[in-house]
């Protein structure tokens, strides 16, 4: 066997081995969904491919909500319950307390049927819920970014299909509330100096009460990033900022993750190339470094997250030299993690059978509950006669994380 041997910002390609031994299904090749991580688990929501298995309209967008459990490989579809929302390409995606927060998207065909609503999925009874809220939204849009920042949700930008937006709005999660922070005044020489071109299919992310805004474009130009649009969550104002570095060329649908004041981003295109390398910035200093690694293939309209471990995932997308949809997995450690989790990464790799074993065995082995909390137990096939599995061997238990039961009162309303 390999000897293992732990490199961080090596990129790999996640092998879906669960899948395999089991004979499920994994998720289409798609582009336009969002993937968030969390506890072992990377949910995927929504989606798009224009061939579908049919080719029926109806079925080219997915509205689907599919897991991958992280120690086993394996992909499982969830069967979900509820209000569920129906415009999943190009929309935003967080995790928050054991809920999968949805935001904004279209249907198909696109800017057709867009939102502006806010839909949640609690992940441990998959029950879907349509958060009810007052004041001023945003408008129906997609390609919209957003991020949380002290239990709020700024939303920035997007798409009817026609016209694009740079305004920005926020949403109170504890009172429900929206209130619109800017307006987009339209043409650009209506325009202050500072204030940044609407857009769709940025990225934002938040340090020091300051909102970054990553490239973006339109359907005819992408943005640099050399000078990055700052909104002042104080004042309520725009400013531009200049970085230094090796800096990205511009760029739209590329995906972005910020470790504390670290923003990663990969992939993206413009009118005439499309991407496959990652860059590194840091907002305080506000330099870029191009990273030693990239993709196998330039991709765009891809989905990428982290893990509480700095694991980055990066999931499907539009396979740039091909120009077909993929659902390749890819992940990298950012960041050296602690000696705990190399330690369980080494484990897995001489013990891979552990995510078919029970979690009171393992328990008694000593591993520890954090651990135990990302495995998921899935008993080994039971054949039929016939070669064929038996009927319910396919389900897959989730194994979620046995914290934030006191804040599930927080959505309960929902």
């Amino acid at each position: 066997q390999k000897m293992f041997n732990f490199r961080p910002q090596e990129l790999t390609k996640v092998e879906t081995t669960g899948n395999q031994l089991r004979g499920i299904h994994c998720p289409s090749p798609r582009s336009g969904h969002r993937i968030v991580v969390t506890c072992g688990n990377a949910y995927s929501c929504g989606g798009y491919n224009p061939i579908s298995v049919d080719d029926a309209v109806e079925h080219i967008l997915f509205k689907e909500l599919w897991v991958f459990n992280i120690v086993s490989k394996t992909w499982k579809h969830l069967k979900t319950s509820g209000n569920a929302p129906e415009e999943l390409a190009s929309h935003c995606a967080a995790f928050i307390d054991n809920h999968l927060l949805i935001f904004g998207g279209t249907a198909y065909p696109f800017g057709a049927k867009s939102s502006n609503d806010a839909h949640i999925c609690n992940l441990k009874t998959l029950q879907w819920s349509k958060l009810e809220t007052t004041g001023t939204p945003p408008k129906k849009q997609y390609g919209q970014a957003m991020a949380i920042f002290e239990n709020k949700m700024y939303v920035v930008g997007g798409t009817s299909g026609y016209a694009y937006s740079n305004e920005v709005h926020c949403l109170n999660l504890a009172t429900k509330e929206w209130r619109q922070l800017n307006k987009c005044v339209g043409p650009s020489h209506l325009r202050s100096e500072y204030e940044p071109e609407p857009r769709y299919r940025h990225e934002i992310a938040i340090e020091d009460n300051k909102l970054f805004v990553f490239g973006g474009g339109t359907a005819a130009e992408s943005f640099e990033l050399s000078r990055l649009p700052v909104f002042n969550l104080d004042t309520n104002t725009w400013f531009q900022i200049a970085t230094t570095g090796d800096c990205p060329e511009p760029r739209r649908c590329h995906s972005c993750v910020q470790i504390k004041s670290d923003v990663y981003i990969c992939g993206g295109l413009d009118a005439v190339h499309n991407y496959s390398c990652l860059y590194k910035i840091n907002l305080k200093t506000l330099v870029w470094e191009k990273l030693k690694i990239s993709l196998p293939y330039p991709l765009y309209f891809h989905a990428a997250a982290s893990s509480e471990s700095n694991q980055l995932f990066i999931f499907g997308g539009v396979n740039g030299h091909e120009n077909q949809r993929t659902n390749d997995m890819f992940s990298l450690f950012l960041n050296i993690p602690s000696l705990e989790t190399i330690a369980w990464q080494a484990v897995l790799h001489y013990a891979p059978y552990l995510a078919l074993t029970e979690k009171q065995k393992l328990f008694e082995l000593g591993i520890p509950i954090s651990f135990l909390n990302e495995i998921e137990f899935v008993p080994p096939t039971k054949m039929v006669s016939n070669g064929e599995m038996s009927k319910g061997d396919e389900e897959v238990m989730i194994v979620l994380s046995e914290g934030g039961d006191d804040d599930d009162d927080e959505w309960e309303d929902l």
